[in-house]
């Protein structure tokens, strides 16, 4: 109800994902139980591929599964699976469960095992209490009992056993289904589909190799309806898979639709070693059915793990049926309260089931309410990216580590800044910090894969604008003692917070603004069109977590922003929607404006005057819901269809038109459903209530449409037999073109009289609630001031906004409350400030104690001051935010590390089971199979980033220099290793003239591929250099030195030495096996590195020597360096799509061929010859590049020199 209703005409099927599985607990330190919550949960993939990452480490963690989805289809066809994969104990259905999952044609014997497996889970569902008592219910939970009965029917329509005439129509309706996705799909891409880019993205990080084939295997799968390429097993797929068919007759299987695009085929181009499952000892390009070996015996390993972890007691998975937002809010409500009866929440826009979970689980805290990772998929794209993060927000455990996941397509060239801006509906760092949310990647410019290798495919793409970018947010920084944090209250002038307010909502219904709605009338007709996203309770919903984040004088900011909203011009229609601004601020208990303060019985008139006048209470607020004939829903229907666009609906009130007092109010916070109407009690007695008995077909149903929504009362009561009641459209450039012909001016689908009780039924509440819907916002005590545990301080931050209703600078104030520590302040103890982080301060008394000064976003450290306040025992910094322009430039803060809860966590970097990840095989350098680290690891520098390592007069700061430098030497010290390019080696020096010579040794073991991220990762071992050491040493650094291992020097300028030393604890923590020491000297020393400085101790002790065996084998020197070097895994240092736009190689050669291109033509534009005719010449370096002219060659030259070899 917090997002507008849709008028979802034609839905899209999506039985599987397209996105590569990524590990969901990555972002935790090991061995800690793992709440995790999945909205928009689609298939189980990354559910699986989580467990499967799990399943080799030594302390293995407890992991908890919450997965919602709208679509019953989605969460029956997992449920089932699960099933099939614990029941097959001994593997022997693996083959059989992938074509039950992945074909939409199946064989006879995979129809029968879906038959026989649906009825035994019917017989153990008849209830949640039987299922509870089922062999699957340690392991698969239902949410509630609606969600089961979904399930049921679903399951119901899988295992149905149909013949003659009802397999006859069952035929005919998939077919039909089928025929328009393809339709859909030749329209969408064109042709006979072309490559899809969906699928190249799995295959990363050698996804410019696989383009060709996987356009390929796309085609042959929407063609035969199976991953098989057998003729055999293609001519047994005779029966159509009921798992991949819709009952909605308005839904049609999705065109992108692709079963090896949730696995990492990459493993299929990478030369992967023994003993992985996914080894690969071909020299040669992969086939198309090695491809889909790959996929499948990915899949096969999943299951397997599965199984294991389940006997091993250690995962749950619950599922639900409905709304993300609804169940955001529902647990929400049974965090504060305990119960979710109470929420009177619907499960989704389009029925009025209430959602009630089941007390059993959730009432007794068996089941998490808040989560230490929460992954919300594309639904920003759906439903608001305020939607989804305002209501997740506070479901978010405040701990370091917790991760809040969110995808979205982006640009891969333009305004960044506004990028973020317009996700967020207003200035990131005001908007974050009222979340209490940071975007990690953002204020990192660190990304853990590669938007770079997507831009190389998007470049051959003739649609290629988009990337696709998973955004991470966290608390914002407050490493502590604790592990349960809570988040600092934000003191606000309330003036200024209403200004900051206000933007956001002007963001928020930008579509309403008349320059846009001008400028949207000029786009070119093939522009597609957006539906909203928001209306006035979803800002209402905002206010409400605000509310419970902030410090302020609320009733004044209240009165300031409503003035400021109403006195405001922009927006064309924000008069008609202020009523429904006004009732969800009153039903929300945020304010009440005069005219809802009193009750509205003193408006009624004389008898007769409507249905209201025989009412004994008159509530402020009341429901109306209008019936509408399906009728009269023909010609919007129609209308849409012919269009190919559909819209928001919303109910609207307006005078008669004899009225002398015109006035209209639209109300798009609206409930909807299909069906026939039961009642109970008098239509004109306050005791008047609906029931909706459903239909299920909906929108491709004949049954008539019930629409719900709140409205003043006084409204009603204005004009309260001949005011109309309408569905109706909301006004856009888009909807105005494409409907007014049809519904006029005002794009009313169907218009009524007030007084018409057959249509307009007025009650107290919506159907089937007893109340108006809860929003807690964070839970009472989450964001408080910060006292520290001795009692001896207490900490505020007050924001300061600017004019343009930014927060321009925070104020973090320190009351000292020790009589003792007063004492030394007065008598005149020097304050000295030192910087954490850009999020954290430390304030230090010479002769005292130290004060932690954090704040909710990063400020600039050129602009913190200190103010003492002797007598009135304070002290306070005050800075200025950084903006989103600073953030890629912050110091020291590319891979932070910070002790927390007692031991070294890592903010942005994802943990890696390493010694579990395939080893790559590099035993051939020549081999094609390891082309792709010519084009994958260049995607570490940006375009700008790129433009400085070509033309460093360009000016740029030192921290953006230093990154650059230190991309180039990870390019060299990965490529150095492989082979690839130069002369191999597997010891590299960190060397630096500037800071006394070799800083630190790195002991290359091996490259292994990370799949999670599509990127290869070097599995070493650091040494850094001690003088403290080095006499220890010697003898083995020289038995080295005179070997045939002799380290690769990397000379580096001092400012890149300090990257490597801040990089380090980030590479050894993400790996580590081993638990930190009580002596640990991150603790001791309270810092993380312990120092950058030349011949100083840079990790702590506690990893030295934690080395398998044979990491090094028959290596000189190596047994006694061992023992005081650190396990690390080095990734490649990407940057993040978010914040700058990738390099672009689209003129270097680095892009996907079509396959006569891949048999041969010049690197840059593809011809085969050069203009006279004659053989394409050569690169005089490599002798294998080739180029048809000289101005080709000078084009590729810069990129190529990355990777030529000579």
């Amino acid at each position: 109800m917090l997002a507008p209703v849709i008028a979802n005409l034609v839905q899209f099927f999506y039985p599987i994902g397209n996105t590569p599985a990524v590990s969901l607990a990555q972002d935790l330190p090991p061995k800690e139980k793992a709440d995790i919550l999945l909205l928009g949960c689609g298939d189980l993939r990354h559910i699986l591929f989580t467990i499967n990452n799990e399943q080799e480490v030594r302390d293995q963690r407890q992991l908890d599964f919450t997965c919602c989805d709208v679509d019953t289809a989605v969460i029956a066809r997992n449920v089932l699976l699960l099933s099939l994969i614990l029941d097959d104990v001994e593997g022997t259905n693996e083959d059989t469960i992938w074509n039950l999952f992945y074909h939409f044609r199946i064989d006879k014997g995979s129809l029968d095992l879906l038959q026989s497996q649906t009825a035994k889970l019917l017989s153990l569902s008849d209830s949640l209490d039987s299922w509870h008592q089922s062999q699957y219910s340690s392991h698969v939970k239902i949410c509630d009992r609606i969600s089961l009965e979904r399930v049921r029917g679903m399951w119901g329509f899988y295992g149905a056993k149909r013949e003659g005439d009802d397999l006859s129509a069952y035929k005919t309706k998939v077919e039909s289904g089928i025929r328009k996705s393809q339709e859909y799909k030749k329209a969408v891409l064109g042709g006979k589909g072309g490559n899809v880019v969906t699928s190249a993205r799995a295959a990363a990080p050698a996804c410019l190799d696989a383009m060709s084939d996987l356009g390929g295997l796309y085609n042959d799968y929407w063609e035969f309806g199976t991953t098989d390429s057998d003729p055999k097993a293609r001519s047994d797929a005779t029966e159509y898979n009921p798992m991949f068919t819709p009952q909605d007759g308005n839904m049609f299987l999705h065109y992108g639709i692709d079963p090896l695009s949730g696995f990492h085929l990459g493993a299929a181009y990478v030369p992967v070693k023994e003993p992985s499952p996914l080894a690969n000892a071909s020299p040669q390009k992969p086939t198309g059915d090695d491809i889909v070996w790959t996929a499948r015996n990915e899949f096969s390993s999943w299951m397997r793990s599965f199984r294991a972890h389940c006997v091993a007691g250690l995962v749950k998975l619950r599922f639900f049926v409905g709304d993300a937002v609804a169940l955001a809010y529902a647990l929400q409500h049974v965090r504060s309260t305990g119960s979710s009866k109470q929420a009177n929440w619907y499960r989704d826009r389009y029925h009025f089931e209430p959602l009630e979970l089941n007390d059993e689980e959730y009432a007794n805290g068996s089941a998490p309410c808040v989560f230490d990772i929460i992954d919300t998929s594309n639904l920003i794209d759906h439903l608001g990216a305020l939607n989804m993060l305002v209501a997740t927000s506070p479901l978010l455990r405040n701990t370091f580590s917790a991760t809040l996941f969110s995808e979205k397509l982006v640009k891969a060239h333009g305004d960044h800044n506004e990028l973020l801006e317009n996700i967020l509906c207003g200035d990131l760092t005001t908007v974050s910090s009222l979340l209490g949310l940071t975007p990690v990647e953002v204020v990192t410019n660190a990304a853990s894969f590669s938007s770079g290798d997507e831009a190389l495919v998007m470049g051959s793409s003739k649609n290629g604008t988009q990337l696709f970018a998973r955004i991470a947010w966290k608390r914002p920084m407050n490493p502590s003692a604790t592990a349960e944090k809570s988040l600092a209250l934000i003191h606000f002038d309330p003036a200024h917070l209403a200004n900051a307010l206000l933007q956001i909502y002007l963001k928020m219904f930008a579509d309403e603004d008349v320059t846009q709605l001008l400028a949207s009338m000029n786009k070119t007709p093939n522009s597609r069109p957006s539906v909203p996203t928001y209306h006035r309770a979803s800002f209402v919903a905002l206010l409400c977590l605000v509310k419970s984040r902030v410090k302020t004088d609320w009733n004044q900011m209240m009165t300031a922003l409503l003035e400021l909203i109403d006195g405001d011009e922009r927006l064309a229609f924000s008069h008609t929607y202020t009523q429904e601004l006004n009732l969800w601020t009153h039903m929300m208990g945020l304010y009440s404006v005069d005219v809802l303060r009193n009750p509205p019985g003193a408006l009624v008139g004389p008898q007769g005057s409507g249905i209201l006048q025989q009412w004994q209470n008159i509530p402020e607020v009341v429901s109306v819901t209008l019936e509408v004939p399906r009728d009269r829903l023909d010609p919007f229907i129609k209308e849409s269809m012919k269009k190919g666009f559909t819209s928001a609906i919303q109910g609207t009130l307006q005078s008669s038109p004899q009225s002398e007092n015109q006035w209209q109010n639209m109300f798009a916070a609206t409930q909807v459903a299909f069906g026939s109407l039961d009642s109970k009690g008098a239509q004109s007695s306050d005791l008047y209530e609906l029931e909706i008995r459903e239909d299920e077909l909906g929108w491709s149903g004949k049954s008539s449409m019930f629409v719900s929504f709140y409205v003043p009362t006084w409204i009603l009561l204005q004009e309260p037999q001949t005011a109309t009641v309408s569905l109706s459209l909301p006004h856009s450039a888009h909807t105005v073109a494409a409907f007014a012909s049809t519904l006029g001016q005002n794009l009313s689908v169907f218009t009524t009289e007030q007084r018409d009780s057959d249509h307009v039924h007025i009650t107290k509440t919506l159907p089937n609630q007893s109340k108006v819907i809860s929003i807690d916002g964070f839970a009472p005590g989450v964001a408080t001031n910060e006292t520290d545990p001795q009692g001896n301080s207490e900490s505020t931050v007050t924001a300061s906004v600017d004019n343009s209703g930014h927060i321009s600078s925070f104020t973090s104030h320190v009351q000292i409350l020790s009589e003792e520590t007063k004492k030394v302040l007065q008598e005149g103890s020097k304050v000295i400030q030192s910087m954490r982080s850009p999020f954290n301060y430390t304030l230090s008394l010479e002769r005292g104690p130290k004060y932690a000064a954090n704040f909710p976003a990063p400020v600039l450290s050129s602009t913190a001051k200190i103010r003492v306040a002797r007598k009135s025992s304070f002290l306070e910094i005050v800075a200025d935010v950084a903006k989103s322009n600073d953030w890629p430039n912050l110091q020291s803060f590319m891979y932070p590390v910070y002790v927390d809860s007692g031991s070294p966590a890592v903010w942005n970097m994802p943990h890696l089971n390493i010694a579990s990840l395939p080893k790559i095989d590099l035993s051939n350098t020549s081999s094609e199979r390891l082309n792709w680290l010519k084009y994958h690891l260049p995607t570490m520098w940006s375009s700008k980033e790129s433009a400085l390592k070509f033309n460093p007069s360009l000016p740029a700061t030192p921290n953006l220099r230093a990154k650059v430098e230190f991309k180039d030497s990870l390019y060299h010290m990965f490529m150095g290793f492989t082979g690839v390019q130069g002369k191999h080696a597997s010891v590299y020096a960190i060397n630096s003239a500037d800071e006394g010579g070799v800083q630190m040794l790195f002991f290359l073991s091996e490259m292994r591929l990370d799949l999670s991220n599509r990127t290869p990762v070097l599995d070493a071992a650091v040494l850094p250099l001690r003088l403290d050491l080095m006499e220890t040493i010697l003898p083995s650094l020289q038995a080295i030195q005179g070997s045939s291992h002799a380290p690769a020097a990397i000379s580096t300028p001092k400012s890149e030495v300090k990257l490597w030393k801040e990089s380090l604890p980030a590479w050894s923590e993400r790996s580590r096996s081993w638990s930190h020491k009580s002596s640990c000297e991150y603790l001791s020393r309270g810092a993380i590195p312990i120092s950058t400085g030349f011949g100083e101790r840079v990790l702590c002790s506690c990893g030295e020597g934690k080395l398998p065996k044979d990491f090094m084998p028959d290596f000189p020197g190596w047994k006694g360096l061992s023992k005081y070097a650190v396990r690390v895994s080095v990734s490649p240092a990407f940057t993040s799509a978010l914040v700058e736009s990738p390099l672009d190689l689209s003129g270097s050669g680095f892009t996907a061929k079509t396959p006569d291109e891949e048999a041969g033509g010049c690197q840059v534009c593809g011809n085969p010859s050069r203009p006279d005719g004659s053989d394409l010449m050569n690169c005089s370096r490599c002798h294998t590049t080739k180029y048809c002219s000289k101005d080709c060659q000078k084009k590729d030259w810069k990129q190529h020199k990355l990777v030529c070899k000579a």
